[in-house]
């Protein structure tokens, strides 16, 4: 209706239709298992992740105390490590000023200077890469 027609009037009901056209044909059948097939995909993602988050909290987990491990062993083994070799070196200082009355032998020099290599190779090369990095997978 617009602004200005006149109002409705008992002549229109006589014009009007006698039935409305009907909804279009659904097959609620198909639409059903349509819907029902997506619901079951949506659910199996969800399994997989939430499957897949705890796998990420676990490692999360076991990446963040190899985390705080690392540093406390790290400092102590190259603080051990400092205070080792400096005691070997003084030991070997000594050792060329015989005129103090400290002697080494030979054997026991080389057994110093051999076990601050095994030392420094050992520890920094092996505990230190070989337990915290081959601990995590890469």
């Amino acid at each position: 209706m617009q602004p200005g027609d006149p109002p409705f009037s008992v002549g229109d009901i006589d014009r009007a239709p006698a039935s409305l056209p009907g909804p279009p044909h659904v097959d609620w059948e198909e639409k059903y298992h349509k819907l029902k097939t997506r619901f079951d995909q949506v659910g199996d993602e969800t399994f997989q992740l939430k499957e897949e988050l705890s796998q990420l909290k676990a490692q999360t987990s076991t990446r963040a105390t190899l985390d705080g491990l690392i540093i406390p062993y790290a400092s102590r083994t190259f603080w051990f490590m400092c205070v080792y070799c400096g005691g070997v070196g003084l030991m070997l200082m000594l050792s060329g000023f015989q005129d103090l009355g400290f002697r080494l032998s030979d054997p026991v020099l080389q057994l110093l200077v051999g076990s601050t290599a095994v030392t420094v190779i050992g520890l920094v090369g092996m505990v230190l890469t070989g337990v915290f990095v081959g601990a995590r997978s890469r």
